[in-house]
């Protein structure tokens, strides 16, 4: 038996985080990049377990496509490019889950 996120709570998760990024976008960086991090960090360490990676990374891209997009759309003029976003969340640390090295923060199983 395998531990994943259930299908309803991963929905409400990725829509959870879509509207607050879409909510958040006019707020200062330095605001808000924070606030991010540590809401991205307690979602990984509460559901990253090693059967669960995949669902673990799909909020993650998610939520950098969502960044990106609404990042963008702040003026008339495009913000940020792909290299400039990765360089944007490297200085306000939000990494990418390290599940490759299994990395996990629990160590049990369902």
């Amino acid at each position: 038996m395998r531990c994943r996120t259930a299908t309803k709570k991963l929905k409400a998760t990725l829509q959870g985080y879509s509207q607050w990024i879409k909510l958040n976008r006019s707020r200062k960086l330095r605001e808000s990049m924070p606030e991010l991090r540590r809401k991205l960090t307690g979602f990984m360490n509460y559901f990253a377990l090693p059967d669960n990676s995949r669902g673990v990374w799909k909020v993650y891209e998610s939520v950098v496509e969502w960044l990106y997009k609404w990042l963008n759309r702040r003026s008339q003029r495009q913000s940020y490019t792909w290299g400039g976003l990765k360089d944007m969340l490297r200085r306000y640390q939000i990494k990418p889950p390290n599940v490759r090295k299994r990395n996990i923060t629990v160590d049990w199983y369902c």
